[in-house]
């Protein structure tokens, strides 16, 4: 097996240096990629063990320190802008590691907080894994604030306050409140009965939500007292049951089962401070301080996006990115019914301030 260290930056702020660590088999190729995510108070170096293991099982394994964690730079902000550090990490991984990698199979496994990043990034990143695989993870930061106090003092640090100072900025972390983005990932939940630090209501609540929409991509698996295997809070070492739980998911990865998430052309889409797609990017504010539902139909003819503010503050304002790829032709671009301007070509169209109450047209002219 060979272990790297690589060195990155954000896309967003520049922020570096920001690591990941990397450990595979050099003799083979076309390695599926599984991104690992450590816990709350954790970084990288907590899952060493897990990175060795699954790279000897065929996988490309990654493990990221987000900004403020282990040797990163910058300021850890608990399921904010922190998100795109993994975002960043696996751009630089296509970037660098050329067929070594199917830069299409990515996919993410992650415990505790880090369980939280894989609910965030599922919500943030709907096109980007192939499959999610939530440990006893964090769905709702205002929840866990409000019932775990073990955590409410780094909450409180990280986000700004509290929720009843800060509610927008929990709003915005709030991945129950975008289990509707994401129909496509095959999303795996697990957590025991007796679960105290991450409790079980984060995994039941995502699983009962996906249900009533009528999604069939979340499997919830829940251990109880009694059971041969129990999934007990922490990371699956030799000695832990929970080791046996990468059975549900690394087969698949192995096997290309999980298709590659391809975006519908009508969807209804909760913007939790930015969404990211191969189709458009939308980030509102500073990405961490607002919420907005967003209508889009998507054809080569037309591209439409509605949007309407679902946090407080009116004054926040959005980027918006789409891509122009498919239309070949001069593209007028409407902003509440009045012309923007017309673009000849390009790769991509960027509205650099909107109102949250806009909608826009991209259509030929």
């Amino acid at each position: 097996m060979r272990k790297e260290k690589i060195l990155y930056s954000s896309s967003l702020d520049g922020t570096s240096p920001l690591y990941v660590d990397v450990v595979y088999d050099d003799a083979r190729s076309e390695l599926p990629i599984i991104v690992v995510m450590h816990g709350y108070r954790g970084d990288r170096s907590d899952v060493g063990e897990i990175l060795e293991r699954l790279a000897q099982k065929g996988l490309f394994a990654a493990a990221p320190d987000m900004r403020g964690h282990g040797d990163s730079a910058g300021k850890r902000d608990s399921g904010g802008v922190e998100l795109m550090d993994i975002y960043d990490a696996i751009v630089c991984l296509r970037e660098s590691f050329g067929n070594r990698i199917d830069p299409e199979n990515v996919n993410i496994v992650g415990y505790s907080g880090g369980g939280g990043n894989v609910f965030s990034c599922v919500t943030k990143f709907p096109d980007l894994f192939r499959s999610a695989n939530a440990f006893f993870g964090v769905s709702d930061y205002a929840y866990w604030y409000e019932h775990v106090p073990q955590f409410a003092s780094q909450l409180a640090e990280d986000i700004g306050g509290a929720p009843v100072e800060v509610p927008d900025c929990y709003l915005a972390r709030n991945s129950l409140l975008g289990v509707g983005n994401n129909p496509y990932t095959a999303i795996q939940l697990f957590h025991d009965e007796e679960e105290k630090s991450c409790p079980p209501y984060f995994n039941r609540e995502y699983k009962r939500i996906a249900d009533a929409l009528g999604y069939d991509n979340v499997t919830l698996h829940e251990s109880q007292v009694g059971d041969g295997l129990r999934w007990i809070h922490g990371y699956p070492t030799r000695r832990s049951d929970t080791v046996q739980a990468e059975e549900f998911f690394v087969p698949g990865i192995l096997a290309g089962s999980y298709p590659k998430p391809v975006l519908q052309d009508r969807q209804n889409w909760m913007v939790l401070g930015y969404l990211k797609t191969e189709r458009f990017t939308i980030w509102l504010g500073d990405g961490q301080n607002a919420v907005a539902e967003c209508r889009y139909l998507w054809s080569d003819q037309e591209r439409k996006f509605t949007f309407r503010l679902r946090t407080s503050d009116a004054s926040v304002r959005g980027k918006l990115t789409v891509s122009l790829a498919g239309m070949t032709f001069p593209v007028r671009v409407m902003r509440n019914g009045t012309l923007v301007e017309e673009i000849a070509a390009g790769d991509f169209y960027t509205y650099p301030s909107f109102q949250l109450s806009d909608w826009f047209v991209l259509s030929g002219t």
